[in-house]
């Protein structure tokens, strides 16, 4: 076996499939197609989410969720996530019940280096990245969200906020972010640690809000203020995003060039790079 056989084999067995291997199962009946969400082969499992998801039957969200939540293979996953995307606003409250429940993937802690790429980044939590999928419709179901208590929650749909604003420049929570990131900033320090962790995913999600001018002015405060290093390059970065191009944005980010922290004076070159291209 030849090292591209070796490879497809390896995907097949992580759940990969060709848009043939979907015919013998075309006639199923749904319940049938649910059943197999829990089939041994992965396969099958891709094969079965597929099939629901071309479907778009509100009945399959419930059984579509549970497997997104159980599921280990990784095109069987991706499968999942995109039938639920297909089926659209409908599955969006079932996708909200699971935001940071699915894996260890979400970020935990302040980052130690700058994101460096023009895009908005990768969204890490599986139901969150599936609700930026489904898009505009997910808006009003994220901003519920914010108001409960539950900041790990909190933090997965801040993420995917940023991330369909950057996608389809949907700017209607905007003001119900920047009101979370004002009363993070003067939450009791005993939970400090979380409290900057929410305030970096906020400081980076604004970078979606392209054009905006009233998503600039928080960031501007955090750049004429003490913050920790991360927070510091993230409004950086998010500044050169929206690309807003006032006099004060220009002096202030030109001011980190210099900075004693490299991961700063990275941040202020691509985001005045950026920005000047817009002059």
């Amino acid at each position: 076996m030849n090292s591209n056989e070796k490879k497809k084999k390896n995907r097949e067995k992580r759940g990969q499939i060709s848009p043939n291997d979907t015919v013998p199962y075309a006639d199923f009946s749904t319940e049938d197609l649910i059943e197999m969400l829990s089939a041994e082969n992965p396969q099958e499992r891709t094969i079965s989410a597929v099939l629901l998801g071309n479907r778009n039957s509100k009945m399959v969200i419930m059984p579509l969720c549970i497997a997104l939540k159980n599921e280990r293979s990784l095109y069987s996953r991706i499968a999942i996530s995109e039938a639920l995307s297909q089926i659209g606003e409908p599955a969006t409250p079932c996708l909200i019940q699971l935001l940071g429940e699915i894996g260890k993937n979400q970020e935990t802690e302040l980052p130690l280096k700058y994101f460096k790429k023009k895009s908005f980044p990768l969204v890490r939590d599986m139901a969150a990245r599936t609700l930026v999928k489904i898009g505009e419709p997910a808006t009003p179901y994220l901003i519920e969200v914010l108001g409960t208590g539950n900041k790990f929650k909190v933090q997965q749909a801040i993420d995917a906020i940023g991330a369909i604003s950057a996608k389809t420049g949907d700017k209607r929570a905007l003001n119900v972010l920047i009101a979370l990131m004002k009363q993070v900033e003067n939450l009791s320090a005993v939970e400090s640690d979380r409290d900057q962790l929410t305030l970096w995913k906020i400081t980076r999600a604004l970078s979606g809000f392209q054009n905006s001018k009233e998503a600039t002015y928080p960031l501007i405060a955090i750049l004429k203020s003490d913050y920790e290093p991360p927070i510091i390059w993230e409004a950086l970065r998010s500044l050169g995003q929206i690309q807003i191009t006032t006099p004060e944005v220009l002096s202030l980010v030109e001011s980190f060039i210099d900075d004693k922290q490299p991961e700063i004076r990275i941040a202020a070159l691509n985001a005045l790079n950026l920005l000047n291209k817009q002059i």
